[in-house]
């Protein structure tokens, strides 16, 4: 099997491992913030400045971070990354947040750790470029690396959901710790075994974060297929995910008339059809030319089905619907970060894989914030006619970069 080869390589299964762990963390300690937070000061001000303080960085601070990794050891980078992800939940092991000093460090910890997002998501990928040199190995690691962020995007969920539920706010934290530091050995133990050959870092060497910035949206603009897919990727984050974030529950809620079990239920369904579509895709041979091809009509596809369903009334048929959605939608994610890997070759390839990262992470909060006004209309009765209206945004959106875009190119 495909997957056994690629599991084979011991660089790459150190790497899939620290990233499994690390989506874990992630998943666990974005909902227990979050939780714990909002019971602890009861005020949704205080969610907003946890969040705030975890995204704005990395979408601020993550074109100009880039540029590190192309400058020093990217595994050094992402090892102290992790170091920093330690320090905020050994902080709360110790720490009950009782006065502002402490409040204002716990921020402060919070910014510091969600700057290094894009050290680790850019890190991780270009990581896996450097490990597999053709396309189709970079498909399957890709895959791989799909299917283990939706099982821990679920399995966090309940784990942390079941650990708060019985108490143990501290534990969490010592959980999550605990997380980090098993990742930050992983990374440790991988600088020492592998160096890509074709890469030297030269300290001597003139570092120019802006220059480098420079050159990476100059890369961008020289490519028409890649604005096209750095569009679509901004407006589909924008739209459907951050879209389906805030009108599921509504849809649940007053539509539906159903409560929390069954949205959970619901919530998770996306997740399980990815899980099954990656499996598929990462065992499928796909000619190059096909990997935009790929990302543009599928995500075109997830637009038309993301319309019907506010039209329909039933919740396991909505269900249905969103695990067909995860199934259709896993091509586009595995392929998406394909084509990043093939097409940043440039000496400033980290600053583009962070720039389209802070991309996709500044798209999904103003989602959430148009969404959530257009939610609110009438007491959310335009709720089915905001799933109709973004589906069809992105449908119109694919087939003109499908037609003027990628038809021209040929």
């Amino acid at each position: 099997m495909n997957y056994i080869r690629i599991l084979k390589n011991k660089v790459f299964r150190q790497l899939f491992t620290s990233i499994i762990l690390t989506n874990l963390a992630n998943s666990i300690s974005s909902i227990s913030l979050i939780w714990i937070a909002y019971n602890k000061f009861n005020s949704p001000v205080v969610i907003a400045i946890v969040l705030g303080a975890l995204q704005l960085p990395n979408i601020i601070l993550g074109p100009f971070l880039g540029g590190l990794l192309d400058k020093f050891n990217k595994i050094k980078l992402m090892t102290f990354a992790n170091i920093v992800n330690t320090s905020v939940f050994l902080f709360l092991i110790f720490n009950p947040l009782a006065s502002r000093i402490d409040i204002s460090v716990f921020i402060l910890l919070l910014v510091l750790s969600g700057s290094m997002k894009p050290l680790l998501v850019g890190g991780d990928s270009m990581v896996i470029q450097d490990i597999f040199e053709s396309n189709g190995e970079r498909m399957i690691a890709n895959a791989l690396v799909i299917m283990s962020f939706d099982t821990t995007y679920i399995f966090g969920s309940l784990l942390s959901g079941l650990i708060l539920a019985l108490g143990y706010g501290v534990k969490v934290y010592a959980l999550v710790a605990i997380l980090y530091i098993f990742i930050v050995v992983i990374l440790f133990r991988i600088n020492i075994i592998f160096t890509p050959k074709h890469i030297s870092y030269d300290k001597n060497k003139d570092v120019s974060y802006v220059n480098n910035t420079k050159s990476a949206f100059k890369t961008i603009f020289k490519n028409k297929q890649l604005i096209a897919v750095l569009s679509m990727d901004f407006f589909w984050n924008m739209l459907l995910w951050a879209g389906l974030t805030v009108l599921l529950p509504v849809l649940v809620k007053t539509v539906l008339n159903s409560g929390s079990e069954q949205y959970g239920l619901s919530e998770s369904m996306t997740s399980i059809g990815i899980i099954i579509g990656s499996f598929f895709v990462g065992k499928i041979k796909l000619k190059e030319d096909w990997l935009i091809k790929g990302v543009v009509i599928t995500i075109g596809i997830h637009g038309l089905l993301f319309s019907f369903i506010g039209l329909i009334k039933n919740l396991w048929l909505i269900c249905i619907l969103l695990i067909l959605i995860g199934f259709i939608v896993s091509p586009a994610l595995i392929y998406k970060t394909t084509f990043y890997q093939k097409a940043f070759d440039e000496e400033s390839k980290g600053a583009l894989f962070t720039i389209a990262g802070s991309m996709a992470s500044s798209s999904y909060p103003l989602g959430i914030m148009v969404t959530s006004i257009l939610a609110t209309f009438r007491n959310g009765i335009a709720i089915p006619y905001v799933f109709l209206f973004y589906g069809l945004i992105i449908v119109i959106l694919s087939i003109i970069v499908y037609r003027n875009v990628l038809l021209k190119s040929q």
